[in-house]
């Protein structure tokens, strides 16, 4: 009997214990409805800057930019906030440029256009702010950049444009993405990276070599290129780049070893001329000529001298010194390269 009335006791609490949960009220998720806030940023941006580079060919038609284009967004929380009206000032910043990269150049006003939505006028001059009403059902406002002329700009310069979300009323907070800087530099089909490959053959001094030793420290393609050196063409005109090493020299060299050691062709760096209608080197000159030490580029026309369809260029030249003890035409280094295309630059 002491058993069964224990069993019965049990019974009962579990009863009472399940009425009480019952009873109990769960908790749900609800909807926000009007809570939160307007957040305004750039598309694309960031802080202290976001850098977009968008080169524009060296022609002298008009080129709009399709990277650098200023977005001015607000993210919207709520139908009410949809609904009012939020005004935006949008700066150029000039100090944005600046610290972007020292060595820019503010592209003058004169070199480009704006189209902004609604026609907001800019006021101030450089320096100056542009001022957007969001009106209610609106969440974005761009600005599209125009070069009419790119043979304008200094094809070796890079210059920029920034803005940056400077205010916002109607209780909007500016993001961390409020600030995009532009760079914009002219450049032509052949401007970018290579890495460099090939034999060279110096007649005065055998032991000078092409830079090509993947065991070197500062090999900028270990292994995957053979052991390259790094160029760059920067354009200097419409068909015409000239050489720039950026593996020893960070300067308009090309750089060789000296046997195991780093070593260079003082005061000799090459100007590319391309014909855009066969896509051909059509000729090379010394960057540095006429040079105190004689020495000057020429052409080998026994190479190919072209550029394939991948974008590499293979290119055959010599380096003449009619200063050394050499018969004309003075030939003293023969290059066989191969300029592997690896990216822009």
């Amino acid at each position: 009997m002491k058993y069964l009335n224990f069993k019965m006791h049990f019974v009962l609490l579990a009863i009472i214990a399940f009425a009480f949960s019952a009873c109990k009220k769960v908790k749900t998720a609800e909807p926000m409805g009007d809570a939160g806030q307007t957040l305004v940023k750039m598309l694309g941006g960031g802080s202290p800057f976001a850098l977009i580079k968008d080169p524009v060919s060296f022609v002298p038609i008009p080129y709009t930019l399709t990277k650098g284009v200023i977005d001015i967004r607000r993210d919207i929380p709520n139908n009410t906030e949809l609904n009012r009206t939020m005004t935006i000032v949008v700066k150029d910043d000039i100090a944005a440029v600046a610290a972007a990269d020292p060595t820019y150049i503010v592209l003058p006003a004169a070199w480009y256009t704006l189209q902004v939505s609604d026609n907001v006028p800019k006021v101030g001059g450089t320096g100056g702010t542009w001022t957007f009403t969001m009106k209610p059902g609106e969440f974005a406002k761009q600005m599209y950049i125009t070069i009419p002329d790119a043979t304008l700009l200094n094809p070796s310069a890079l210059y920029a444009l920034g803005f940056t979300i400077s205010s916002v009323d109607a209780d909007g907070i500016i993001t961390e993405a409020k600030t995009v800087v532009v760079e914009i530099g002219a450049k032509n089909n052949w401007d970018g990276v290579y890495a460099v490959t090939g034999p060279m053959i110096d007649a005065i001094n055998p032991a000078l070599i092409q830079w090509n030793n993947p065991l070197l420290a500062g090999d900028p393609f270990p292994g995957a290129h053979g052991g390259a050196w790094e160029l760059h063409l920067i354009t200097t005109g419409g068909s015409q780049c000239l050489m720039f090493d950026n593996t020893i020299w960070g300067d308009y060299f090309h750089p060789i070893l000296n046997g195991a050691a780093n070593s260079g062709y003082g005061t000799f760096a090459l100007i590319v001329n391309f014909n855009p209608a066969t896509n051909t080197v059509s000729s090379v000159t010394n960057y540095y000529a006429p040079a105190g030490n004689t020495r000057q580029a020429a052409l080998d026309p026994s190479g190919i001298n072209a550029v394939q369809g991948n974008r590499d260029i293979l290119i055959k030249y010599f380096m003449l010194q009619p200063n050394q003890p050499l018969p004309p035409p003075f030939i003293r280094t023969t290059f066989d390269e191969k300029w592997e295309y690896t990216g822009p630059r």
